[in-house]
């Protein structure tokens, strides 16, 4: 059976200058904003779990068919990223999405410095 060839926009989308919601156009990249609190949640979370079963960030992409670089970039809240995104990483550690959503205990690990942004 032949290789499947992969794309690199497969696993990540260029960030757009704005982002649109609800019709409105919402600047997605200022360095004078923190991430929202679900992508930092997320991303926390995600960190989390993957350093709790001992996964690089390679090995959780491996499981959840998705790129290295964009589980690092969705663990420091650099992307929102998609709820289907979100469905892999979530079944890759056995979870649903509402409870890689759930608040844990603060931990010391730390995301979401920069904007979240597509």
């Amino acid at each position: 059976m032949p290789a499947q060839a992969i794309s690199y926009s497969d696993y990540w989308i260029e960030p757009l200058p704005f982002e649109y919601w609800a019709g409105e156009p919402v600047p997605t990249h200022d360095a004078g904003h923190r991430a929202p609190e679900t992508c930092r949640l997320l991303g926390d979370n995600i960190r989390y779990l993957r350093l709790l079963r001992r996964w690089s960030q390679e090995a959780l992409g491996l499981e959840a068919g998705l790129h290295r670089t964009l589980i690092g970039a969705i663990e420091r809240a650099e992307v929102n990223t998609s709820l289907g995104t979100a469905e892999k990483i979530a079944q890759a550690f056995g979870l649903s999405v509402a409870e890689l959503l759930t608040a844990r205990p603060p931990t010391g690990f730390s995301a979401g410095r920069d904007t979240c942004h597509d």
